[in-house]
């Protein structure tokens, strides 16, 4: 229960919702076994012929009877002179030790009978001048308060019964509201390599599904698990009032009960966790499906997908049954056990109400012979210790289930990014001096035979426009991921003037870079929201601005609601050109000092291809700086690379030596935007140099470009 225990934690600033859910709970308690109190005043009213009054005076004239009786009196100091008479001459009796503890034995039995009449003498007394004495003498007229005291017993008891729900209910709410949160925020903070080793539906699985049985258990702990033993107890105090000796024989079977429970809770949870398991693969299934569409339907393939789909919901049926399974074993043998425990000790009541007898095979019972009345009510408060016990039993199961949900959660919750924030680290404001792979090595796969990337170096100079080429798989985007940090070389370095960016500040990093890839990762909201997404508070006109340049401003206008027109997932109402210029406004909006262009023209139709050259062209054009002196001071929020102090910034329109990297099968546009090529094979770099250089010596880039001549052609 420990990752269990741990999102307790969650609910601590909540401690005071949660102290006033406890004291709800204890007046529930309270007012519960005073409810069941009633019983035994009813049952002398429709037993006998007497009012209470009359009731109660009887038994304090018994009680009185007792306490004075004349016999237990003499009998008492017989026996007393008999034990003083054996401690000063021993000799004198043949038998002493065994007359000796029959003398003791007799003295502590009139004596327990003098403190049992005492006590009964008081409480009667208590109970008619604090009670009784306010009831009407008309036996019906008593009934009729009584039962009126019960309904507002049981109003009032159910006012602290909707506090204390709603009171658990906010706290369970606003502990998941922050654990959520809290969780959003670590997953989003772990490194793009982590999270790929987490399928999206499995994320979401645990963002969800998970997430809520998480919830459900913290609502039982502080519900039931409060609730229910509290009702116990009261319940408990006032039958060992009446008989804590027939109330022990009931509470005999509870070790059986709890060793039942903490077999079952051990099935449960491996259970529960399977069902957690096949929750998550359906949720995958359906994502891959939808995803995928218009492979599925392209491919006549859903006959296939409906049967995919029909597996995995049937394991998760018999996953799910066998939990019901569990938890419908665990409610019948836990009652089973309450109703033999609550058997027990009213055969042992109904003998000494039949016998009159206050001892069963020598062991006081007890203090005077049971009625008829005072049976049934120790009975009933047998039956209500039992109820909260079988509730409880679900209780525990069902937190076996949060338990197993709290170990997916923290399994996730607790992986700590290896691509380290760096907060104090030097932060990157510009590339002035250049970027620089040194002896670079990585691969996704430790134990693979051949690396990734193996001992990359390559230098480039600021405003330069590199443009990587090579056969599909050679490394060419995991190079360029290096630079934003989405992961780490295994071995190496790369610098931006020099600094070494696994140690340099990392948000600083990446507000330098901007991103077009070939899959174009859009949001479901507006065109305007979409582009704006690249710089924070960016105005209308800036949007607009960068959408021109990226030649996107006449297919958005013609739009029916223009910039407003929402594009669906992943900008599925748009058509590939279309998502790939609002993703290359989106990066012109932001400006960046480092622009990556990975075949972000591989969905653009000829002419467009065209004018997005002319604009990227003009783009990456390394312009003069125009100085502009950031306050000493500034905050992040006023100047872009958050960096406190005087600091030269540069105008909008162009940054001083942007650096380009273009990623891209379509070489015949090289010459016109590429400053050098870098040609790379199998995780190396294989030469770097200008378009006639590498047509001259590269054969690689030789048949790489008549490919790209030939498809242009075709």
């Amino acid at each position: 229960m420990r990752n269990f225990l741990r999102t307790l934690k969650h609910s601590w600033p909540y401690r005071y919702r949660l102290a006033a859910s406890v004291v709800c709970a204890l007046f529930v308690a309270a007012l519960w076994s005073l409810n069941l109190s009633a019983i035994y005043p009813l049952l002398q009213i429709l037993s006998t012929d007497k009012n209470l009054q009359q009731w109660v005076d009887d038994e304090i004239e018994a009680a009185r009877g007792k306490l004075e009786n004349q016999e237990r009196k003499r009998a008492l100091e017989e026996n007393k002179t008999t034990l003083l008479a054996i401690q000063r001459n021993p000799n004198f009796f043949p038998n002493r030790e065994e007359k000796e503890r029959e003398a003791t034995r007799q003295i502590a039995k009139i004596e327990g009978d003098q403190s049992d009449a005492g006590n009964s003498l008081y409480r009667y007394q208590l109970l008619k001048d604090r009670v009784i004495r306010h009831l009407p003498t008309d036996r019906f007229a008593t009934f009729m308060w009584i039962v009126a005291a019960l309904i507002v017993g049981v109003a009032i008891k159910g006012v602290f019964e909707f506090l204390q729900e709603t009171l658990v209910g906010s706290i369970t709410n606003r502990t998941l509201f922050d654990l959520r949160n809290r969780f959003f925020r670590r997953a989003i903070h772990q490194d793009v390599r982590q999270l790929a080793g987490t399928s999206t539906p499995e994320l979401m699985a645990r963002f969800t599904n998970d997430l809520e049985q998480l919830g459900l258990g913290v609502k039982i702990l502080y519900g039931r698990l409060v609730g229910e033993p509290l009702k116990m107890i009261a319940c408990l105090v006032i039958a060992c009032c009446i008989s804590w000796q027939l109330t022990l024989v009931f509470a005999v079977l509870i070790p059986a009960a709890g060793i039942t429970l903490m077999r079952v809770s051990k099935m449960m949870r491996r259970a529960a966790r399977k069902v957690l398991e096949r929750m998550s693969a359906i949720y995958k299934i359906l994502r891959e499906t939808f995803d995928s569409i218009r492979a599925v339907k392209a491919f006549t393939r859903e006959p296939y997908e409906r049967q995919r789909f029909r597996k995995a919901t049937e394991e998760y049926y018999r996953k799910a049954m066998r939990v019901i399974y569990i938890d419908a074993f665990a409610n019948p043998m836990i009652e089973l056990l309450g109703v033999a425990a609550v058997s027990f000790a009213l055969a042992a009541g109904t003998y000494l109400v039949v016998t009159q007898h206050t001892h069963i095979l020598g062991m006081r019972m007890t203090a005077q012979p049971l009625g008829f009345a005072t049976l049934l009510q120790l009975y009933a408060f047998l039956a209500a210790i039992a109820d909260p016990v079988r509730k409880m039993s679900s209780v525990y199961t069902k937190l076996q289930g949060g338990e197993a949900a709290a170990n997916r959660v923290f399994d996730l919750f607790d992986r700590m990014p290896t691509v380290g924030a760096n907060p104090a680290g030097p932060r990157v404001t510009a590339v002035e001096k250049g970027i620089e792979f040194r002896n670079v090595g990585f691969s996704y796969d430790p134990t693979a035979e051949n690396p990734t990337l193996d001992r990359i170096n390559l230098t480039v100079k600021p405003g330069e426009t590199i443009a990587i080429v090579g056969p599909n798989g050679c490394g060419k985007t995991t190079l360029l991921g290096l630079l934003p940090r989405f992961f780490d070389p295994d071995h190496g370095a790369v610098l931006i003037d020099g600094v070494n960016i696994r140690t340099a500040h990392l948000r600083s990093l990446r507000q330098l870079i901007g991103i077009v890839t070939q899959d174009t990762q859009l949001f479901d909201d507006t065109i305007l929201a979409n582009i704006a997404y690249g710089k924070k508070r960016a105005t209308k006109e800036d949007v607009i601005k960068a959408a021109k340049r990226a030649h996107a401003n006449a297919f958005i206008e013609a739009l029916p609601d223009g910039y407003d027109t929402r594009i669906g997932d992943m900008g599925s109402k748009l058509s590939g050109g279309q998502r790939q210029r609002i993703a290359l406004a989106r990066a012109i909006l932001r400006n960046p000092s480092i622009l990556i262009l990975d075949e972000f023209t591989s969905q653009v139709d000829a002419e467009s291809e065209v004018e997005i050259h002319a604009a990227l062209k003009e783009f990456v054009k390394p312009r003069p700086a125009v100085a502009a002196v950031v306050p000493e001071g500034k905050s992040e929020a006023s100047s872009p690379g958050g960096n406190a102090g005087a600091k030269v910034e540069t105008a909008e329109e162009g940054v001083k030596g942007r650096t380009t990297f273009l990623i891209t099968h379509r070489l015949h546009s090289l010459p016109e935007i590429a400053t050098r090529i870098v040609v790379m094979d199998a995780g190396k770099i294989l030469d770097v140099g200008t378009h006639p250089e590498l047509i001259a010596r590269c054969d690689v880039y030789q048949r790489l470009h008549q490919s790209a001549q030939f498809r242009k052609a075709a």
